[in-house]
């Protein structure tokens, strides 16, 4: 493995620490025995394996979250409805807030039909 010096641009600096901690990695020696055989700063290298850290993990973590259930109500207990919609033929429709769209263009195609 040819290593480049810390002095050169921004990228090479980059992939030199990549190189050294996947070597380091695979090397199975402690970071400290890793650096003074390959005459590295203990503290660079420290520095260099998290902020490669910091890029693979995720900057926030979602957590499942219980709710509490609330008590659906029906139209007839409460006397009110999100929506009322009147057919011809004395057929009304009282949908509350909490109805499936799909149930109720099927009902209406259903109604319309007959």
């Amino acid at each position: 493995m040819e290593i480049q010096t810390s002095k050169q641009p921004q990228l090479n600096r980059l992939r030199y620490w990549q190189a050294h901690i996947k070597a380091l990695t695979e090397s199975g020696l402690s970071r400290a025995e890793y650096c003074r055989q390959h005459k590295l700063s203990y503290h660079a290298l420290i520095y260099w394996q998290r902020k490669f850290a910091r890029k693979v993990q995720p900057s926030m973590t979602l957590v499942p979250v219980a709710l509490p259930t609330v008590p659906t109500r029906t139209c007839s207990q409460t006397g009110d409805t999100g929506l009322k919609i009147l057919l011809p033929g004395q057929i009304a429709i009282a949908v509350a807030d909490h109805f499936s769209p799909t149930t109720l263009v099927r009902l209406i195609n259903l109604l319309g039909e007959r």
